[in-house]
């Protein structure tokens, strides 16, 4: 998590499979638009070719005028189309090397780096509709066997990846996500409430959040039963739920709109990245009682807004919050709502937990990241 001042590079035609930077609001989206806007600057040597698949979107108009940075669409009538496509295009393109983000074209022989953010598929399967789960148990494995190097987000799951696949430990780096610097304190309370009101979030009412996509991992029966503890014993907080559904199974969601007190429950859906801080900080309490993650970015999130932070105490999380915040088992509803109870009432501990929160927030960089990501690009571009 060193910042890193300078690089030495090696001239390299780099392709990147950024089809993902056009997927708002989900993690894939956050780490590739950060990770490539910090290496197309660490690493100006290099020609970069971004390979997408709607050249109108907005976000791709940050990239107008770099010299070392050319999009290139592929059509995608379907995931496999366009894999073959991708394929034969980065042949047309004479990469050098292709990063990729789980699975490469499958026909693709050239040299391949690869990240795998988690194993979730395999240890979490009721979390992924039956098609995808099988996907990805069938081609990650075969991806990763066939990259000359993974890349992934924690010491956790490059753990898992290792043990999961056999893969020689020094096959397998991390680079930690950074935290984008418009995650800080909140500066104008006023407006930002106002702006909190489009999404039905109270103007002056406290509040409990969650950040993420609606996914039965994230464990939302298990935060809404503990809300529900909070609430009967006088907390007036609400509970705002800030993402967009993902995959959430009918029980799960009716276990969540049957709480005594739905009216306090509060859906934003997908919010823009820009208005995320507001919901931070200005919340009393951050919690992430998730099953299992290959990093927890909102977590740091949280932490670089001044928001308090209870959260699971597995796979990735500790290695994220540390002892910033409050770790507890996330199948313990009784510690959860313990935990949060404390946070919520206890002034000094809330107060020292902000304050390493933030000290801690300040460590991940994506430059940090992108210096990892670009040296193992220029390490596999010069092997035979």
């Amino acid at each position: 998590m060193q910042r890193i001042d300078k690089l030495e590079v090696h001239n390299l035609r780099i392709g990147i499979d950024f089809h993902a930077a056009e997927r708002d609001g989900t993690g894939n989206c956050t780490y590739i638009r950060n990770i490539v806007e910090q290496l197309v600057r660490l690493a100006p040597e290099h020609e970069y070719v971004l390979y997408i698949t709607d050249a109108s979107n907005a976000y791709y108009r940050r990239f107008e005028g770099l010299e070392n940075v050319r999009l290139s669409v592929v059509p995608s009538p379907s995931a496999f189309v366009r894999a073959v496509l991708l394929g034969l295009q980065t042949f047309r393109d004479k990469i050098d090397v292709l990063h990729a983000t789980y699975y490469g074209p499958p026909f693709y022989r050239g040299k391949l780096l690869l990240t795998v953010h988690d194993l979730s598929f395999l240890y979490i399967p009721d979390s992924f509709s039956t098609f995808d789960g099988v996907k990805d148990r069938l081609l990650v494995p075969f991806f990763i066997k066939r990259a000359r190097a993974v890349l992934t987000v924690s010491e956790y799951s490059r753990r898992d990846i290792v043990d999961a696949y056999h893969t020689p430990y020094d096959r397998v780096r991390v680079h930690y996500n950074g935290v984008d610097p418009v995650f800080k304190p909140v500066e104008d309370a006023a407006s930002a409430r106002r702006t909190l009101e489009g999404y039905a979030v109270p103007g002056n009412a406290p509040y409990i959040l969650f950040v993420g996509r609606i996914n039965r991992r994230k464990n939302l029966t298990r935060l809404v039963s503990s809300f529900n503890a909070l609430k009967a014993k006088g907390f007036g907080q609400s509970l705002v739920i800030a993402g967009a559904k993902d995959f959430l199974p009918d029980e799960d969601e009716a276990a969540i709109m049957g709480s005594p007190y739905a009216g306090d429950i509060i859906f934003t859906g997908f919010m823009p990245h820009s208005h995320l801080p507001m919901l931070y900080g200005l919340a009393d309490l951050f919690v992430y009682p998730s099953l299992y993650e290959g990093f927890g970015l909102p977590c740091l999130e949280a932490m670089a807004c001044g928001c308090p932070v209870v959260s699971s105490d597995c796979t990735s999380l500790p290695e994220v919050v540390g002892d910033a915040g409050i770790l507890v088992r996330p199948d313990d509803g009784e510690a959860l709502t313990g935990a949060m109870e404390k946070m919520l009432s206890d002034d000094s501990f809330r107060r020292d937990c902000i304050e390493k929160g933030l000290d801690r927030a300040g460590r991940f960089t994506w430059e940090s990241a992108a210096g990892t990501l670009a040296t193992l690009l220029q390490t596999i571009g010069r092997e035979g």
